[in-house]
């Protein structure tokens, strides 16, 4: 297979990951909100789990879900980016796949939490409540890091698409104030910065994911005068 063919295909798989972890974060976050978990305390919280498993339940599954396909997009996204700027590209893929393991492992939680947290509140029992605060907090933690490390592979990422030049300097730009926005998810206090950086990383799989599936993305030109890539706009139209 011609290497021009097989970058093309791999951006394309790349564009239907992004787009499918779109999908799956669609569905992860109003499903959260119905059930209405995020409660100031653990009691109220797993009562409200309990009241609302259903939608608790498939919004850890599209977490986990999300978490499967972010990696799979930064593992094909390695090979398509690492040609236009190699450090910050792998620097960027590392973190977004992190971000992908991380959330899953957030979502692993939140699934525990429906099976052992019912029955630890009906019981009262110690010990029980005690493993079930655990869950809940590595949930929020990795919950939180996986977010961050979104955001930091985003800002990784804005290095390369300026590179690449064209109309992928302004989405570098978006990039890198959506990747700082999204490290403000440990800010109690910047409730509204939250909620507008996750619309913005939505926007940011589904534009980056169409893009990619769109076939906009062409190999870069390499001479054998000038090892490095030719990144022009003419090679990006």
């Amino acid at each position: 297979m011609h290497v021009s063919t097989y970058f093309a295909g791999s951006a394309r798989i790349a564009g239907v990951f992004l787009l499918l972890t779109a999908v799956a974060t669609a569905i992860m976050v109003p499903t959260r909100i119905m059930a209405d978990a995020d409660q100031p305390t653990l009691r109220l919280s797993l009562e409200a789990i309990d009241a609302n498993t259903l939608a608790y339940t498939y919004s850890a599954a599209a977490r986990i879900a999300s978490g499967v396909f972010l990696l799979a997009a930064a593992g094909v996204l390695r090979y398509v980016t690492t040609p236009y700027h190699p450090a910050p590209a792998r620097l960027a893929m590392t973190a977004l796949s992190l971000s992908g393991v991380i959330t899953v492992v957030s979502g692993i939680c939140a699934i525990m939490l429906t099976t052992v947290g019912p029955s630890a509140l009906a019981t009262g029992d110690a010990g029980s409540l005690e493993l079930v605060g655990r869950l809940d907090a590595a949930r929020w933690i990795t919950g939180k890091a996986g977010f961050t490390l979104a955001g930091l592979g985003l800002i990784g990422l804005a290095p390369v698409q300026w590179r690449i030049g064209g109309l992928l300097k302004v989405s570098a730009v978006a990039d890198l104030v959506i990747g700082v926005a999204m490290l403000f998810i440990w800010v109690d206090a910047a409730t509204a910065m939250h909620r507008v950086s996750g619309i913005a990383f939505l926007a940011w799989l589904v534009v980056s994911g169409l893009w990619l599936v769109a076939g906009l993305l062409k190999p870069p030109a390499v001479s054998a005068a000038d090892p490095q890539p030719q990144t022009g706009e003419p090679e990006h139209g």
